[in-house]
């Protein structure tokens, strides 16, 4: 893989004596013509050379659209060519065109494990297209585990409320001591804002507890008082001496920026007891949604390296090409409070521009070699019906 990512594309350098470089940038998965298309998905490494991917196909691409299934596929070659498509977790499946199921995988743990995590919605009718209420969506959280030399994953089905009340887990990071830290978000009750949250586990996953990260009770941050706001995803940084660092989105009017109502600025909270407890959260400088989902890269010297989308504002950063929109990799070396640019995709690697805001997904962090990283994001081009998974390099080396 080192030899496969060593033309690069764009180099950043600083005073801090690391630099970052991105290289190798492709398709990574493009399945569509045999129906596989899809936006998000993550993949876990089996081995040295295998890698699974789970990734989420629908029809329409809708938020959580009712037919949303999950398939897996291997690779070899570090996302070059992938094996036949099969479905993920289908025993979990009772009747998929009425139902949404989002999967993602997550390891191996320190153990060997490797954990699927994700979340289901039931409707009780097949022929709904979407959600009666989609500002409540009660999803059963789901959470497998295939440990080392075990032929396919156990599942668990843990329904609503027994964590939220809306369950959506997505992915994280593994402390050296061990304990495993999945990030989750979503409403405790009907009628309430969404908070961001994370699920513990000391066993290898074979249980969890929940903590708050950040929530914001007042209904105020509403633009409808109907509609629900709040905190959603969010990335966590593991820092020097175990500091723990959330980085985590707000929504509507936590955290609005005056001169783009579009945008929203990140916010930040730190944990000194591996999880358990939390600081108040506190906004930071890096403007914009959706980003890197579970973990961010903690560098050497200490700084933190996050992916996240190019705003809807023209002025906050510097781009090459104004009128795109695209990837916006940044860095801080504050623990979170503020950012810094390195790098700007604002095309795909095929040249085609990132003409709206939402044609770049969320994305994935998968340490393959010190100092070097590939970060997975889905393309969801409704234009050109491009649904597909774009893939780069992170390369580090020191400053001469």
């Amino acid at each position: 893989m080192i030899a496969a990512c060593t033309a690069l594309t764009a180099v950043c350098q600083n005073v801090h004596g690391i630099r970052t470089a991105v290289a190798d940038y492709r398709v990574c998965y493009d399945n569509q013509q045999a129906g596989y298309g899809t936006i998000f998905g993550s993949l876990a490494a089996v081995d040295d050379s295998t890698w699974l991917g789970v990734f989420s196909g629908g029809g329409k691409y809708q938020d959580d659209e009712i037919g949303m299934t999950p398939f897996s596929t291997v690779t070899t070659d570090f996302g070059r060519t992938w094996s036949k498509p099969d479905s993920f977790a289908r025993q979990l499946l009772e009747n998929p065109k009425a139902e949404s199921t989002v999967m993602r995988v997550f390891g191996p743990t320190d153990q060997g494990t490797i954990i699927a995590m994700g979340y289901q919605y039931q409707n009780e009718e097949a022929d709904k297209v979407y959600f009666e209420d989609t500002q409540w969506r009660t999803y059963q959280l789901i959470v497998g585990r295939k440990p080392r030399g075990a032929e396919d994953f156990t599942y668990e089905i843990l329904p609503s409320g027994t964590f939220l009340g809306e369950q959506f887990v997505e992915g994280g990071l593994q402390l050296p001591d061990g304990r495993i830290l999945l990030t989750i978000w979503g409403a405790k009750h009907r009628g309430e804002n969404w908070r961001s949250g994370v699920l513990l586990s000391d066993d290898d996953g074979k249980s969890w507890v929940y903590r708050d990260v950040a929530y914001e009770a007042d209904r105020n941050i509403r633009d409808n008082a109907k509609v629900v706001a709040g905190f959603n995803e969010q990335t966590l940084f593991l820092g020097a001496g175990g500091k723990l660092v959330s980085l985590i989105r707000g929504r509507e009017k936590l955290g609005r920026l005056t001169d783009s109502p579009a945008d929203t600025w990140f916010f930040r909270a730190e944990s000194v007891d591996r999880g358990d407890t939390w600081s108040a959260y506190e906004q930071t400088d890096l403007a914009g949604t959706g980003g890197a989902f579970g973990a961010g890269i903690t560098l050497p010297d200490g700084s933190l390296l996050h992916a996240c989308r190019v705003p809807y504002a023209r002025n906050l950063y510097q781009l090459a090409e104004p009128d795109l929109f695209g990837l916006h990799i940044v860095r801080s070396f504050d623990e979170g409070r503020s950012w810094h640019t390195e790098h700007v995709l604002q095309r795909d690697p095929d040249g085609k521009p990132f003409k709206d805001y939402y044609q770049v997904m969320n994305g994935q962090f998968l340490r393959i070699d010190d100092g070097l990283w590939l970060y997975q994001f889905g393309q969801f081009d409704v234009t050109d019906r491009v649904f597909r998974i774009l893939s780069f390099c992170i390369q580090l080396a020191n400053e001469e």
